[in-house]
Order: structure tokens, then sequence, then C-alpha cells
């Protein structure tokens, strides 16, 4: 009796054992490819990931490693997070010949690179999109509207390609009293088109186009400004440092936040959303130019004005 007591107690754990590996959902397989593998890409990574752990612990199985490394499509991933423009078109090129490729979504890229590589045919059929590194126009133009209250009048240099994003902030300008001046670097030179915007406008804002701004151009055209006493809001820290009287601009933990919540919202059955900007963002002050051309700034309470502005 003893014996068969404990037949029957090892059968019904071995069958409770056995219906909870066949209840538990199994993991859902996620690739995240990375265009760098520190930096700036990593901490986007270490956002999302954790974003997506704390809702959903051990539901996905990640796959991290620089986009080269994915050199098969087999086997096919669920999702495919691809972190930067480099890892974007790699993971696009990987899965061409799919005809149902799984759901790409793009973090940490700039519009204007997203654009210029994206597949059309994955962006109608909804398994395409973005959360991109620059801001919206409206966050662009009310952080001008905040700090510079009196400015009526701003400049954008564009090239080519970022010529067509012009009509997005001139909306933004005409629905905050302003005016936008375009001014296109074109066969004239850079400087040319700059030093006809300065002396029309009475702030400038920088668009995130390689083109334009660059390593061997953003100094000269920040010290064209500096001189004219034309404050310049920039699109990254780094420009708040190099002499930018603002920047305005998301970290890449913020963007990679953005990206978790994406992607949680898409495993709970929701569609991709369209490519979008993020959410979260930050403004920095540079507090010796400000002095300088006579603005009192206080970067954090900058920040919480532009996030009011935007709460529903």
């Amino acid at each position: 009796m003893r014996r068969r007591f404990f037949v029957l107690l090892a059968t019904a754990c071995l069958c409770l054992m056995t219906y909870g590996l066949a209840g538990a959902a199994p993991a859902v397989p996620v690739w995240v490819a990375l265009s760098e593998t520190g930096g700036a890409h990593a901490e986007a990574v270490e956002a999302l990931r954790a974003d997506v752990e704390q809702a959903l612990p051990g539901r996905i199985e990640w796959r991290v490693a620089h986009w080269s490394q994915f050199t098969s499509a087999k086997p096919e991933p669920h999702w495919i997070i691809a972190v930067g423009t480099a890892a974007q078109r790699g993971m696009q090129e990987l899965f061409a010949g799919d005809p149902t490729p799984p759901p790409l979504l793009a973090i940490l890229v700039p519009r204007l690179a997203f654009e210029r590589i994206a597949d059309p045919a994955r962006l109608r059929g909804g398994s395409l999109s973005a959360v991109f590194l620059d801001q919206p126009p409206a966050r662009q133009l009310e952080l001008i509207r905040l700090a510079l209250p009196a400015v009526r009048n701003v400049g954008i240099l564009v090239g080519a390609e970022s010529k067509a994003h012009g009509a997005g902030l001139e909306k933004a300008a005409r629905e905050r009293g302003m005016r936008l001046a375009t001014s296109q670097a074109g066969q004239d030179g850079l400087f040319q088109a700059l030093q006809s915007l300065l002396a029309e406008v009475e702030a400038l804002l920088a668009l995130p186009d390689p083109a334009v701004f660059n390593s061997q151009t953003a100094a000269n055209i920040l010290t064209a400004a500096y001189r004219r006493q034309v404050p310049l809001v920039g699109f990254s820290p780094a420009y708040a440092r190099a002499g930018a009287l603002l920047a305005l601009y998301s970290t890449p933990a913020q963007v990679g936040l953005r990206g978790g919540e994406v992607l949680r919202q898409s495993l709970a059955g929701r569609t991709l959303p369209p490519p979008q900007w993020p959410r979260e963002f930050a403004v920095a002050v540079n507090q010796d130019v400000a002095r300088s051309l006579g603005f009192t700034l206080e970067q954090s309470h900058l920040a919480e004005q532009l996030r009011q502005r935007e709460r529903p």
C-alpha cells in the first residue's frame, strides 16, 4: 500500500510538471541588430531590454549582436530591432527575398536617413517602422517660443534632402506667430547661403542633415551665428557644448525606452505603429553663450514647460 502511494504521488507530480511545460508560453525570438556594439547604441538597447523585461520577464529570447553577424535569415525571428542606420539597411537586405519578413523596428535613426533607405513596400504593408533620433517640428518651434519669446523670424539652413521637411517646420512656426526663412546650400556654397540667412533672422534652427551640419562645417556655422548675435538651436548636447545657445535632443536611453514600449504593444497584438518621434527629450543650455547674448535660461525649467505643452 505504501509503495502504491508513492507511485501515485510520483505520477501526479509528473503530470503536473508536464502540464506546466505544455501550458507555458514559448519565448518569443527577437533579434537586436546593432550598427555599433558600444556607446549610444548599447545604451539604447539596455533601456529597451530593461523596459520589456520588466513587463514581460522571461518572455523574450534575445539575440543581440552587430548587424554583420546576422548572416542567415534562419531560424527566422518573430521581431527585429535595428539600432542605427547601418543595422536597418543590413536587416532589410537580409530579408529582402522573404515575401513575409518579420516586423522590423529601427531605433536611433535620423528621419532623413530612415526615409532614404526604407523599403516602401514594407512601409505600406506595416512591417517596417521607426523611433527617430531627431525631434518633431512642433517641439522645436515651441522651445524657441518659450526660450526666446521676442523672436519672430527663425531660419533653417537645408540641403537637397532636408528641404522637403521645411513644410512641417513652416506650419509649426506659423502656428506660433513666427516666420520661417529657408536657405538652401547649393552650388553657390554653404557659407554664402548661411550669411544670407543670418542677415534676415533672429534665431537659427539646426537640422540633422549631414550634408549641411557635419564635423567640417559645424564650428564655422556656430562661429558665424555667434558673431551676428543670432542664437543657434542645435540637435545634440555636443552643439550646446560647442557654442549653440540651446540644444533639443533625446538621449539614447529615451529612444530605447520608446522602442521597448512599441515592442511590448506589438507583442500584445497591436499592429506596428507608423514611424514616430521620441516621446521623451532633454534640453541643454550653454550658459556662457546665454549670458553673452543677454538671456537668462534654465534648462530643466524649459524642458518641463515643453512637457506640459505636450501633455493631453
